[in-house]
């Protein structure tokens, strides 16, 4: 028999504040949800599975008779691979992608290994995607039947106007398959899916919603999946097949019962804070703050306020001689913040996030850090080096 008298009990590290895009910080009623080990076909798990695409559907918006939630299993790109290679047939269809950062790249890949005929309109990483450039995109490539863009690009913090992306797109051709990567706006960014024409939004359980990692999620018009049937390149990431799998409840491979029970508690913790107009308010409380304090101490904004998104923040890093990033990193870290590097090409820089469990006094606290490890650096405060 084995011997547990021996084993030290499990020490929690002091708890740290995630100023990411994701994972986030999560409430402990959240971490309590996912104490109970559930059986895959247990009853009362496929209750849970079919509450949670039914409020899904419900943050989204739309009608149950026009639109699905399928759960798959894996990160967030799992979901977005699991659209691009399901909802594109086998032939002579063609993929239109509109990219400005390292998310849209992502999708440029994905097609690279299904070998799907696909091009790219690009922006720089700072500029959101035009409507009327799309617009002229698709006259100049009438064959195109597929688009998609991102919504929240967190490589800089960026928001896409995915709604006026759409109408461009349908009034071109009201055929076209439009898909989102929603996977840091869904559940804390207003988006209007019908306005948008939106075929296939994909986002996350561990992002805007609160939940862990674990399981994405694609809202699926019905009309469109349904003819998607035979089309997938893989067959883990078969969305067609794991659709009709989940009508009952059920997952095709061991799904992610833990997690699930924890975003069902993050979505009900959604509900009660008063859903998508009142997380969006306090997440652009959060970034407002963030942005208005970092620039009174001279630190430069990469993307325009007009574009900026409510997830995360982009600043350039100082030229002062002695600002080093790993040193301001690891001093955060050592009064567990947690901070992002920069993603960018053009220059150095950073990243705070402003979503998760955190609220107007955390953003005041990290602010305050930055402070103190400017000081511990000996660069002074504001900049005034550029």
């Amino acid at each position: 028999m084995l011997n547990t008298l021996n084993r030290k009990l499990i020490t929690l590290k002091p708890q740290v504040k995630l100023f990411t895009p994701g994972p986030l910080n999560v409430t402990d009623n959240v971490r309590k949800a996912m104490q109970y080990d559930y059986g895959a076909q247990h009853s009362d798990f496929k209750q849970m599975v079919l509450e949670i695409k039914q409020k899904l559907i419900s943050i989204a918006g739309v009608s149950s008779e026009e639109y699905c939630a399928v759960l798959m299993e894996g990160s967030g790109t799992y979901c977005v691979e699991a659209v691009l290679g399901t909802c594109i047939a086998r032939d002579s269809e063609r993929f239109l992608i509109l990219s400005n950062g390292a998310y849209g790249e992502r999708q440029c890949k994905i097609c690279e290994y299904y070998k799907i005929p696909y091009k790219v309109l690009r922006y720089s990483d700072d500029q959101a995607v035009n409507p009327e450039d799309v617009y002229l995109a698709l006259k100049e490539s009438p064959k195109v039947t597929h688009v998609s863009t991102v919504h929240s690009e967190t490589t800089t913090g960026l928001l896409n106007p995915i709604e006026e992306i759409g109408q461009a797109i349908h009034e071109h051709n009201p055929e076209i398959v439009y898909a989102v990567d929603a996977m840091s706006s869904f559940g804390g960014v207003p988006i209007d899916l019908e306005k948008s024409g939106c075929s296939y939004l994909v986002s996350s359980s561990n992002k805007l919603l609160q939940g862990v990692p674990g399981f994405a999620f694609a809202l699926c018009k019905l009309d469109k999946l349904t003819k998607s049937k035979a089309n997938a390149r893989s067959s883990c990431l078969d969305l067609y097949e794991q659709f009709t799998q989940q009508q009952a409840g059920e997952f095709r491979f061991d799904p992610p019962t833990h997690t699930l029970a924890g975003f069902l508690e993050a979505l009900k913790e959604h509900e009660e804070e008063g859903g998508v107009a009142a997380r969006y308010h306090r997440y652009r409380t959060n970034q407002s703050i963030l942005s208005e304090e970092m620039t009174k101490l001279g630190f430069e904004l990469y993307v325009s306020p007009e574009i900026q998104g409510v997830a995360i923040t982009t600043f350039l890093q100082p030229k002062h001689p002695n600002f080093d990033f790993w040193k301001f990193y690891n001093y955060l870290a050592s009064q567990n913040l947690v901070i992002y590097p920069g993603k960018l090409s053009k220059a150095p820089s950073f990243r705070l996030g402003s979503i998760g469990d955190l609220h107007s006094q955390d953003m005041h606290y990290l602010v305050d850090k930055v402070k103190e490890a400017f000081e511990e650096m000996d660069v002074p405060l504001p900049l005034s080096n550029y």
